[in-house]
């Protein structure tokens, strides 16, 4: 299982990564970075659709990364899910009786 995990580990930063990377390569309305790696080889690369092929990569990416993180959660919380209550299950020490102190009189 922790094999597992760790597989869905690297695919997580895998996908991370390349979220990032993909976000970054959309061509913004004031050009940034997809207009800093070679004006048009997004156009060149992926056709005159560029646009739509980065937002559905955006998209599909997005949709990894979420139901990657959900199984992680599910599956680390499943595996380290200790109680620290599951000893207190036993039936608790009966209060100990304490004697009861003598009346003083009261000081009239």
């Amino acid at each position: 299982m922790s094999i597992f995990i760790g597989c869905l580990y690297v695919v997580e930063v895998l996908v991370c990564l390349l979220l990032a990377l993909v976000v970054m390569l959309q061509k913004p309305k004031e050009g940034g970075l997809g207009g800093a790696i070679g004006g048009g080889m997004g156009e060149a690369v992926f056709g005159a659709d560029a646009g739509n092929v980065l937002i559905k990569a955006t998209a599909v990416l997005g949709a990894v990364f979420l139901v990657n993180t959900l199984v992680l959660a599910r599956l680390t919380s499943t595996v380290h899910s200790k109680s620290l209550m599951a000893n207190e299950a036993e039936a608790a020490p009966a209060a100990e009786t304490l004697p009861e102190l003598p009346m003083t009189p009261a000081a009239e």
